[in-house]
């Protein structure tokens, strides 16, 4: 089973207000002496939990998620199992990959995704779930067992494992291989977001970056952030880089900058996605989502209550909508 990633446990945040019939959540920050109010518009659902009630504790674990639009998200788990958003509800778990863990999964459209668990990929064409394919070379050791994909195209994506080998695949096969960080057991390779297909983005717990230009992967050590954890390019000119203390790195298509300090940013497990280049959301294993809008980070505002055990996966398909899930199989989703 994969571990989900664990942080201190943290207190202080209150819970949502609920509206109405307790349908949405209002993104309304905690008070208390000294409190700035959150600026943040929109609503959070109330999170349910799609996966079966007669799975056996930790094996209810939902740990990505992709979506291209506000109707369509697919989400992947411990199980090999996937699960769809059409716009209103999530559909109940069905096979991706049977027998193995998806850690996961990337879509650009409601046509196309691709999964990935271990050394296997599995591509998803709007019906179906193709047989599965290996990527990259085969594990060795204590690291290169799990696996990041992101995809701009059904003609292009590109994955990397733990160890920091960096696979592209070309709509038919995968190839290429790259060692791209010298990812460790105890500093793995943690993630990669594509912007189109000359530009890609990894980043690792070693500190280091590795950028692909369409033809070749170069490295670079980040600007005083080291343990980077997730990574999202909205565009080849722009990314947000999260390591596992909260703070960020923004990158405008040359170079990284710190960005100011995200409030509350302790020791805990982030994702963020950004679905343009003047907004980006960071999903915290506290349960917590935080916003940075053109340079200004929002309070975070607790969306999930499952506590720093329950690793967080996000996807914002724009500004007005995003899903997020958690390794506790919770599932929310959000309207601006």
């Amino acid at each position: 089973m994969h571990a989900a990633p664990r942080g201190p446990r943290r207190g202080g945040w209150c819970a949502p207000r609920l509206v109405g019939v307790a349908v949405v959540a209002t993104l309304t920050a905690c008070g208390g002496s000294g409190g700035t109010p959150a600026t943040t518009t929109g609503t959070w659902s109330v999170a349910v939990h799609p996966e079966s009630k007669s799975l056996a504790p930790g094996y209810a674990s939902i740990y990505g998620v992709s979506c291209p639009s506000a109707t369509f998200c697919a989400a992947v788990d411990e199980s090999g199992d996937a699960l769809f958003w059409n716009g209103s509800t999530w559909s109940a778990p069905a096979p991706a990959q049977t027998g193995n863990t998806l850690n996961s999964v990337s879509c650009t459209a409601a046509t196309f995704c691709v999964a990935v668990g271990g050394q296997l990929t599995v591509t998803w064409n709007g019906h179906a779930w193709s047989s599965p394919a290996a990527v990259g070379p085969a594990p060795s050791g204590p690291t290169g067992g799990q696996y990041e994909v992101s995809c701009v195209s059904p003609t292009f994506c590109a994955s990397v494992n733990t160890a920091g080998v960096a696979t592209l695949f070309d709509g038919t096969v995968w190839g290429h291989d790259t060692l791209v960080d010298d990812g460790t057991a105890a500093k793995p390779v943690q993630n990669i977001s594509c912007a189109s297909t000359t530009s890609c983005v990894v980043v690792s717990a070693t500190g280091n970056i590795g950028t692909f230009d369409g033809t070749s992967w170069a490295r670079q050590a980040s600007p005083g952030q080291s343990l980077l954890h997730s990574v999202s390019c909205p565009t080849p000119r722009f990314c947000m880089a999260v390591d596992l203390t909260g703070h960020a790195l923004v990158y405008d298509g040359t170079s990284w900058t710190p960005t100011s300090t995200m409030p509350g940013a302790v020791a805990l497990t982030y994702s963020v996605s950004c679905p343009t280049a003047s907004r980006c959301t960071v999903a915290r294993s506290d349960g917590s989502v935080a916003t940075w809008r053109s340079g200004t980070w929002d309070q975070p505002v607790q969306v999930l209550h499952d506590g720093t055990v329950a690793s967080a996966d996000i996807s914002c398909a724009s500004p007005t909508f995003c899903a997020l899930v958690n390794s506790a199989g919770s599932v929310a989703t959000y309207r601006g």
